[in-house]
């Protein structure tokens, strides 16, 4: 099978574009550059198929790997939706990955032995006015809580969630956010604020078994404290699972095909 991987359009290279050399390097399937100029009638490079990610060929399967719907300008057969999904007979919901996934699948195994015997961890940044707005709402409850512009070195940023047993998930640009693969790929249980996260993957995470739901900080205080060393466990293990299943370098690659071969 061939991927088109861009080469215009401005991305940096890393989330589903670094997955998608992982899945080229395992042989997983065929990654090939795409066209260096955007068709003709494109002013905006962005806009254009040249800047999207196909299977085949430009027009049949996009992996839409874009946060929010405002890159859906082309025609296509399929779409598969990373984050925000738009309703459609051929529009299909999918999976989401890590900020660097070459780190991620290179250290997770240390990162889930790596004692985690603190409360919970938010490291952020402003993205949309929703986490803006709420996101001191749940100050309290952290005991790490990092909200600002300058990003740490990413690997210490995976070291320091790592030792915590819960990471608060807020929205990022779209309803889905980076950190939230990232906590589970370490075995993090997710504190989500919303459903609306959960609610767009093809195997969606199940309330109280991957994450827990609290829509402010008196009620995550009241169902963290609630949670026995034992339950937390079981739910970081499942964390683990359903990372490995629908978002590790091969899981996202077999749930990708089977949503691909259901069409």
């Amino acid at each position: 099978m061939k991927i088109i991987k861009p080469v215009i359009g401005g991305h940096d290279g890393s989330s589903f574009r670094e997955l998608l050399d992982l899945w080229g390097e395992r042989g997983y399937c065929e990654i090939v550059s795409g066209d260096t100029q955007p068709s003709s009638g494109f002013t905006d490079v962005v806009n254009s198929p040249e800047a999207k990610c196909w299977i085949g060929e430009k027009g049949n399967i996009l992996l839409y790997d874009f946060p929010l719907l405002d890159r859906l300008t082309n025609e296509y057969k399929t779409c598969l939706f990373a984050n925000t999904y738009k309703e459609g007979k051929q529009n299909k919901k999918w999976i989401f990955w890590p900020k660097r996934s070459r780190i991620i699948d290179e250290q997770k195994v240390q990162l889930r032995k790596n004692d985690k015997n603190m409360g919970v961890t938010f490291i952020g940044a402003p993205t949309n006015s929703h986490r803006n707005r709420i996101v001191n709402l749940f100050k309290p409850s952290c005991d790490v809580f990092i909200f600002d512009n300058k990003p740490l070195e990413h690997t210490k940023y995976l070291e320091i969630l790592s030792s915590y047993k819960f990471g608060l998930c807020l929205p990022g640009v779209g309803p889905k956010c980076l950190r939230d693969i990232e906590l589970m790929s370490m075995g993090v249980v997710p504190i989500f604020t919303t459903d609306a996260a959960v609610n767009v993957y093809h195997n969606p995470p199940q309330e109280n078994t991957h994450f827990i739901y609290a829509k402010s900080s008196d009620e995550l205080n009241e169902k963290i404290n609630s949670i026995s060393n034992a339950h937390w466990k079981t739910m970081s293990d499942a964390c683990v699972e359903w990372f490995e299943k629908n978002c590790s370098v091969t899981g996202s690659f077999k749930t990708t095909m089977e949503i691909i071969d259901a069409n």
